[in-house]
């Protein structure tokens, strides 16, 4: 009877000793997972770091190439055309009169593009009047040119979100409008921008030709719509691309305030 306790008693010593074992091991294994899944963290935000830091540092580059070619195109390209143009009006003694006036008007219309080129590059003006007056200016400006219809409609009192964030979603207009110029097709385009200062919606369409989704999934974006990604990288923006062939395309952009 005794011998039967003490093997009992053993088997259960052995039972609980082998549980423990394994609840350690188990622990073991839990606490290797949670530190193996807390440094692919880790990895992973020191990556979107370092891209954003590059990001950053591309779009400051950017940046700044901008603001100098458009100081060049102000105080160089603008001011030699201007000379042209006083110096032609001196010329009274040109008998082909209305040919001097065609030119002048030609050059006055050179001027005032290098001028409106010249602000949508300056960064300093667009953070000066905004998201919106740089928007309305821009399809002004693609309106003016007789190629174009344009509309924008804007919610009440919408004014942006902060400087460095309508800068970025500004620049993504210039970019998908300049996509549009070269490969849509179209003849109208509108804009229509919903938020407040917290978040912002942007929804830039147009009645050209469009694409197949199911192509570009498969074939990726091209590097005017790779640009436009990598900057809504930059402030954690969403890009949602609607298309169909032959019935335009409407392009979404959505930032949230920091």
């Amino acid at each position: 009877m005794q011998t039967q306790e003490d093997v009992l008693t053993t088997i259960i010593i052995a039972s609980a000793f082998l549980v423990l074992i394994g609840f350690f091991l188990l622990l073991i294994v839990f606490i290797f997972l949670r530190r193996q899944r807390k440094y692919q963290q880790e990895r992973d935000e020191m990556k979107n770091r370092f891209e954003q830091t590059i990001l950053k540092s591309q779009l400051e580059i950017q940046e700044q190439t901008f603001s100098h070619i458009s100081r060049e195109i102000h105080d160089n390209i603008g001011q030699v055309l201007s000379l042209v143009r006083l110096n032609m009006s001196s010329f009274s003694d040109i008998a082909d009169q209305e040919k001097l006036e065609h030119t002048d008007d030609l050059l006055g219309k050179a001027i005032k593009d290098l001028r409106d080129l010249s602000h949508s590059l300056q960064t300093n003006r667009i953070q000066d009047i905004g998201i919106v007056e740089s928007i309305r200016q821009l399809l002004g400006n693609l309106q003016k040119s007789g190629r174009y219809q344009t509309d924008l409609q804007i919610v009440e009192n919408f004014t942006g979100i902060d400087k460095n964030t309508d800068l970025i979603m500004f620049r993504m207009v210039q970019e998908i409008i300049n996509n549009i110029m070269k490969h849509a097709k179209a003849d109208h385009i509108s804009v229509d921008i919903e938020g407040n200062e917290n978040e912002a919606k942007l929804t830039i369409t147009d009645n050209g030709i469009g694409f197949d989704m199911e192509k570009f999934k498969t074939a990726g974006p091209g590097i005017g719509l790779q640009n436009i990604f990598n900057r809504a990288k930059m402030i954690n923006a969403t890009v949602d691309i609607k298309s169909e062939p032959g019935n335009g395309t409407a392009i979404i952009l959505q930032a949230k305030s920091k």
